[in-house]
C-alpha cells in the first residue's frame, strides 16, 4: 500500500497489483489468527490440532499477548475496508488524502503490534521506536520488491518503468540506510557483546541473517546500478528483472532467518 500511495497510484487499477494486495491481506489475516491459536495450544501444552479449541484459546485471550494479537487480527479485518475502497476507486482512492490516512493508520497499527510482544518487550522506549522504524523500512523495501517483480516489471510499459524505478531506487536506498542503523542498535541492545555474537545461538543465527542480508544488498546494488546507468537507454529489462528476483529470494531467506531469531532467546 505504501508503494501505491507514494510511487505508483495508477497501479491501483492493474489486476496484478490488486491480486498481490489481496494475497498479502489473506496471508496477514490468516497468519495473525493462526499465530494466536497456535500460541494458545503451545502455552496449554496441547498439540497443534487443539489450537482452535475454544477451551484452549479462552485463557490466552485474557493475557497481554492475546489482547495484542486479537487487536492485530482486527486491524487486518479493518484493512479489508481499505483494500475494497482501493479496488472500487483505483487511482482516485490512492491519490486521496482520506484513503492514505486510512491505509497509513491501519498499516502502522499492524506494525506497532509486532513490537508489543516477544523480545521487544524488554526494550526501553527508544528501543520500541527503533523496532517500529526497523519493521517499517523492511516492509517498504521488501514490499516494494514484490510489487516491482510481480506488478511493475511485467507491464513492460516504458513510461511506467521510467517513472517508478528511479523513485523506488531512492526509496530503497533510504530504507537500507535506516534499516542498517536501526538493526545495528537492536543487535547491540539484544546481543550485548562480541563474545555473545559469536558464542551464543542467537548471535550465530544473527550472523547468518547478516550474511544473507549482505548478499541481498549486493543484488540491490546491481539493480540500482542498472537503473542509474541504463534506465533511459536500455530497451531490455531482463537483467533488471533477474537482479530483482535474486534480491527478492534473498529477502525471503532473511525473513526466514529472522523468524528463527524470534524464537531464540538473546544471549543463549
Amino acid at each position: 500500500m505504501a508503494f501505491v500511495a507514494m510511487l505508483w497510484p495508477d497501479g491501483a487499477g492493474t489486476s496484478r497489483l490488486r491480486r498481490l494486495l489481496v494475497l498479502g491481506w489473506l496471508c496477514g489475516l490468516a497468519g495473525s489468527a493462526a499465530g494466536l491459536c497456535l500460541e494458545a495450544a503451545w502455552i496449554a501444552g496441547k498439540p497443534p490440532s487443539a489450537a482452535f479449541d475454544p477451551a484452549v484459546l479462552a485463557p490466552v485471550l485474557d493475557s497481554a499477548f492475546g489482547r495484542v494479537w486479537v487487536a492485530r487480527t482486527l486491524l487486518w479485518v479493518l484493512a479489508l475496508v481499505v483494500l475494497i475502497d482501493l479496488s472500487r476507486r483505483g487511482a482516485t482512492a490512492a491519490r486521496s488524502l482520506a484513503w492514505r490516512v486510512g491505509a497509513g493508520a491501519v498499516g502502522l497499527g499492524i506494525l506497532r503490534t509486532n513490537g508489543m510482544t516477544g523480545h521487544a518487550l524488554d526494550l526501553p522506549g527508544w528501543g520500541q521506536a527503533v523496532v517500529f522504524v526497523h519493521l517499517l523500512v523492511v516492509c517498504v523495501w521488501i514490499g516494494g520488491l514484490a510489487v516491482l517483480l510481480i506488478a511493475v516489471l511485467p507491464t513492460r510499459d516504458r513510461d511506467v518503468l521510467v517513472h517508478v524505478l528511479p523513485r523506488y531506487s531512492k526509496l530503497a536506498l533510504i530504507s537500507v540506510a535506516t534499516l542498517t542503523a536501526a538493526g545495528s542498535l537492536l543487535a547491540w541492545r539484544l546481543v550485548g557483546s562480541v563474545d555473545a555474537l559469536f558464542g551464543s545461538g542467537y548471535g550465530r543465527i544473527l550472523l547468518i541473517k547478516l550474511s544473507v542480508f549482505a548478499l541481498m544488498l549486493a543484488a540491490g546494488l546491481a539493480s540500482k546500478t542498472w537503473v542509474d546507468r541504463r534506465m533511459k537507454v536500455a530497451a531490455n529489462t531482463r537483467t533488471l528483472a533477474l537482479s530483482v528476483t535474486v534480491e527478492t529470494v534473498f529477502a525471503v531467506v532473511v525473513l526466514g532467518v529472522a523468524a528463527l531469531l524470534v524464537t531464540t532467546s538473546p544471549g543463549r
